[in-house]
């Protein structure tokens, strides 16, 4: 028999770790909201019942105000699992029982799993169980994901609750709500839960409008109900109601909670130490540009050996092959040269993806959200935003993606618009070329350069649109965030090969197919001389447009070719000038190419995902005019400043 089982829970619970114990996942596991907005399933076997398991989006209510909120909710209210197993931190359990109490009031077989009690053991907590199952009138098991503790227990009580369902918990708000929820309850349309729907239409949930009969009229003032049809002359809710049910929540919980919880120990504790000083309001934004800066240096230093070793390689195998005939040429030219001058810098890229895995897996890179809450939201924008933003790092369409999290839908779409201007990984071949090729000895330096401008121009593109495109009001930054952990070299492995292994797909199919295409236009229709080839003649159409920032032909075309995908630019111009290091840049040139292709158009797959997500051409458009001016302006800029100080 097969019993499907929920996973419910905050954000940074350990929700995911947990589920890949339970089933033996390979899953990744991310440090911040809204990465995983669709659910993800698995299964296990336990005395005879196949245990289905469902990792829901982390959500801090069930009130749905973002997309991965009405995931949770509709798949728990239209087609509720078997068991809920709620996951609550042991560390800091308020918000984890907020979910539990919303849980019951849907009236979901609940069990309650407090997870992370070995590092609550640690800091001197002492958990009765006893107690948290006598207020809470659920099964509570006592977890721990890291070391593998109450996962059997887990699965027993699961099982348990399977043949013998929960009680619902239900909370007395007082005779006012109480009386108001019994006139809401009035108007929910039959095979919804009434008590749970009214309680959310008191609350102002925006999406349950459509759970209520139609001649229901004037039970609704909020904004987000003026498209309803009322009736002026009935009585409307009061605002008030809405904060009280929260308050009446905490209350009880704060109760549970200093009866079951006994802290024995009151030093401050290794993660509050650290954030005295990592999420300083002054040192904590150079602290956290000092690290990323070590990241770069890493990344180059650990690097650059096994770059130089790929580089060698492919170069002599591509001078063995020859290009005496057409078939030697493509291979040599066209697959060789230009595949193997991207995959050189594989190394280079899996370094990096391997600092920054060590930063998120110590709990370290999602404080940056706050850090950066305050600058972001003079941008209109909140920290959360930012951590949206930082997926960028890897793929453009991450972020996309990403930003449906976002509950306000102004923030969602600037959050997309602006996301092609983060630095994703298929620019990075394209600096380290330029790099090496114009700073050998200032390579740190110019990477790091690129990377702080790229975080800049996203805000500033952020204000702009903000400004011009978009208008809305801020929304608050709530997220919980994780403990500081010593990083598991695994986690690193795993979240450097999430990262890195799209780079190698795209090697073996975008890269392949277009430098195949770009050697065909290399080679005909005169194999002598490329200067007469067609992609020459397509370069000096178009060179004009770039003459005041001095780009060659070989550049032009390769920025064209690059709309495809940002590596495709490299393979362009070692085909073009037969060999990477046969490729010259003037410093001024190479700075200002460096800022052209930070901004310059998404790449098709960017586009496509923005055209998704926002189910609009004109934001497309605007996504490409927008960064195609911009990246020109600047690199203008960069060129005429580069000739007078370089």
């Amino acid at each position: 028999m097969v019993i499907t089982v929920g996973l419910l829970g905050n954000p940074n619970v350990g929700k995911t770790s947990l589920f890949n114990r339970l089933v033996g996942a390979r899953q990744y596991v991310a440090n911040w909201p809204g990465v995983t907005v669709s659910r993800i399933e698995g299964a296990t076997t336990y005395e005879g019942y196949t245990l289905h398991f469902v990792d829901l989006p982390g959500v801090y209510t069930l009130t749905a105000t973002s997309i991965d909120e009405k995931v949770t909710r509709d798949y728990l209210l239209f087609s509720p699992p078997n068991v809920t197993a709620v996951i609550i931190d042991s560390m800091s359990p308020e918000q984890g029982l907020f979910l539990l109490l919303e849980a019951l009031e849907l009236e979901l077989n609940v069990v309650a799993v407090f997870n992370a009690v070995d590092e609550a053991r640690k800091s001197g907590y002492k958990i009765d169980k006893a107690v948290l199952e006598t207020f809470l009138r659920v099964p509570v098991i006592l977890t721990s994901a890291h070391t593998g503790e109450g996962i059997d227990e887990l699965k027993q009580k699961i099982v348990s609750a399977f043949k013998k369902p929960t009680r619902p918990l239900l909370i007395d708000y007082g005779k006012e709500v109480e009386e108001k929820i019994s006139e809401v309850e009035k108007c929910v349309m039959e095979g919804f839960n009434k008590r749970f729907t009214a309680i959310k239409v008191i609350e102002g949930d925006k999406f349950v409008i459509e759970f209520l009969n139609k001649d229901c009229h004037g039970l609704i003032s909020s904004t987000e109900f003026k498209s309803s049809n009322v009736n002026k002359n009935s009585e409307n809710l009061d605002d008030s109601l809405a904060t009280k049910i929260p308050l009446v929540k905490y209350e009880y919980i704060n109760d549970v909670l200093q009866k079951a919880f006994q802290k024995t120990d009151s030093a401050l504790t290794v993660t509050e130490a650290l954030d005295h000083v990592l999420t300083h309001r002054f040192i904590g934004i150079p602290i956290f540009l000092a690290l990323m800066y070590l990241a770069f240096n890493f990344t180059f230093k650990v690097s650059e050996p096994l770059v130089g070793l790929l580089e060698f390689l492919f170069g002599k195998l591509a001078e063995l092959i020859g290009s005496e005939t057409m078939l030697s040429s493509l291979i040599s030219q066209g697959i060789i040269n230009g595949v193997g001058s991207v995959l050189a810098f594989v190394p280079s890229i899996f370094a990096l993806f391997f600092a920054l895995g060590i930063m998120e897996e110590s709990g370290y890179l999602p404080r940056i959200a706050f850090l950066m809450d305050r600058i972001m939201y003079s941008l209109r924008l909140t920290g959360r935003s930012f951590m949206t933003l930082l997926l960028g790092f890897g793929c453009n369409v991450s972020t996309v993606m990403a930003a449906r999290g976002l509950s306000d839908e102004r923030e969602r779409v600037t959050t997309i618009l602006v996301s092609p201007f983060i630095s994703c990984s298929a620019r990075i071949p394209v600096y380290l070329l330029i790099i090496s090729v114009a700073f050998p000895n200032h390579k740190a330096e110019a990477f790091f350069a690129i990377y702080v401008l790229s975080l800049v121009l996203t805000a500033l593109s952020s204000r702009i649109i903000n400004k011009v495109v978009l208008k809305g009001q801020n929304v608050p930054l709530v997220m919980e965030l994780p403990r500081y952990r010593f990083p598991k070299i695994s986690n690193v492995a795993t979240y450097m090969w999430n990262r890195g292994k799209h780079f190698l797909e795209k090697a073996g199919t975008i890269i392949f197919v277009s430098s195949v295409v770009i050697w065909a236009l290399s080679y005909f229709p005169d194999p002598t001389n490329i200067e007469n080839s067609y992609v020459s003649m397509l370069g000096k159409f178009l060179q004009p447009i770039f003459a005041p920032l001095n780009y060659t032909w070989q550049i032009v075309s390769a920025l064209i070719f690059g709309g495809v995908a940002k590596e495709v630019i490299v393979s362009s111009l070692s085909q073009f000038y037969e060999s990477a290091s046969n490729i010259q840049f003037d410093p001024a040139v190479a700075a200002s190419l460096m800022v052209f292709v930070l901004g310059y158009m998404p790449c098709f797959a960017t586009l496509a995902a923005i055209k998704g997500e926002t189910n609009s051409w004109k934001y497309t458009a605007f996504a490409v005019v927008y960064s195609l001016t911009i990246s020109y302006v600047l690199a203008l800029i960069t060129y005429t400043i580069g000739r007078v100080i370089i």
